[in-house]
């Protein structure tokens, strides 16, 4: 445990301090250590979130006058923050059967989730779990359900009908145990990862290329900074407005299962400087997204909330810049192809 003591004189800066040593959760482990443990704790968080998601769905089938459907959006959008928290991780388990397709269709430029959901409730036999689990990703995970639960051209759909609930049930379970086979699998991952030095690059990748992916695609093409006019159906989750709210997850996520394993990285090479600098960028874009009142979708026909749709737009690319350039090279790594680079 480091202790500082802060003098009124360096207040400001000795507290920045102090709140960069506060991330790093144990100095006797290795950065890869820190990254097993902390994104370890967050694919444990999308699993209970999941789980829960699962039981309120299944209890408003089996008593819908007890149990209200408002309770299922909050369970819905606290899973999905919960997966958002955990997305950077693009290596492990997540890869195997394309899971995070399966939690999250996402560009949708076809709007094939609102099409496969409303021929999943016109099919002539009730929805099993084996449909689901066979069917394409579009109709397994997170945004299959936000089409059922807030898509305007089922505003007259009653959740706890025979076919809408089988649908909502099989999704939901779905998720569950996408989630918990990640819980299991990267347990088992550990001591690969935390063994193999090529494992720190596809960490310190994984977050930038997130960054990256939340600046160019998931901001900047729907608020229309990247060529084309702003256009809210490019956003994600734009019919329940939440686009704000996942991106926000998202950075959290960073700050919780990516900053601690990177401050061990940069203390190891005596650039605690980059690591607070990171931190309070980050806090920052985090504020931002917060003051935030609603998401893409609504931001677009406000000027004030457009004006600070671009202000989260900007803080995020500063974010980028900091972790893609000067955090990197400092570690020494190199920006290399990716495959989601581009359209």
């Amino acid at each position: 445990m480091i202790s500082l003591n802060c003098p009124r004189a360096v207040g400001i800066a000795c507290l920045s301090l102090l709140s960069v040593s506060s991330q790093a959760a144990d100095t006797s482990v290795t950065p890869r250590q820190q990254w097993y443990q902390d994104i370890g704790a967050l694919y444990t968080r999308l699993a209970e979130a999941t789980d829960q998601l699962q039981e309120d769905a299944t209890a408003l089938c089996s008593a819908p006058e007890a149990n209200s459907e408002s309770q299922l959006r909050s369970d819905w959008l606290s899973a999905y923050r919960a997966w958002q928290a955990v997305r950077f991780v693009d290596f492990g388990p997540i890869e195997v059967n394309s899971r995070a397709w399966q939690l999250q269709f996402w560009p949708d430029k076809k709007n094939l989730v609102g099409s496969r959901i409303k021929a999943r409730l016109h099919q002539d036999t009730q929805v099993s779990q084996s449909d689901i689990d066979g069917a394409g990703v579009a109709e397994q995970g997170f945004p299959a359900l936000e089409a059922l639960l807030y898509d305007e051209g089922m505003a007259d759909l009653t959740l706890s009908a025979e076919q809408p609930c089988a649908l909502l049930q099989a999704i939901s379970t779905h998720l569950n145990e996408t989630s918990t086979a990640l819980v299991t699998d990267w347990e088992a991952f550990g001591d690969y990862y935390q063994s193999t030095d090529s494992m720190t690059q596809a960490t310190l990748h994984a977050a930038m290329q997130t960054l990256e992916t939340i600046e160019d695609k998931r901001l900047g093409g729907p608020i229309g900074m990247m060529g084309s006019p702003a256009n809210a159906y490019r956003a994600e989750a734009w019919r329940s407005d939440a686009s704000i709210s996942l991106i926000e997850a998202s950075l959290q996520g960073l700050k919780e299962g990516f900053l601690p394993g990177l401050i061990a990285s940069l203390d190891n090479i005596d650039r605690s400087d980059l690591a607070q600098a990171f931190d309070s960028q980050l806090d920052k874009t985090i504020k931002q997204a917060q003051e935030l009142d609603g998401g893409i979708a609504s931001g677009l026909e406000d000027a004030d909330a457009q004006a600070g749709l671009t202000t989260l737009y900007m803080k995020v690319a500063q974010l980028r810049q900091l972790l893609n350039e000067q955090i990197a090279s400092a570690l020494g790594v190199v920006r290399g192809f990716n495959s989601s680079d581009g359209d």
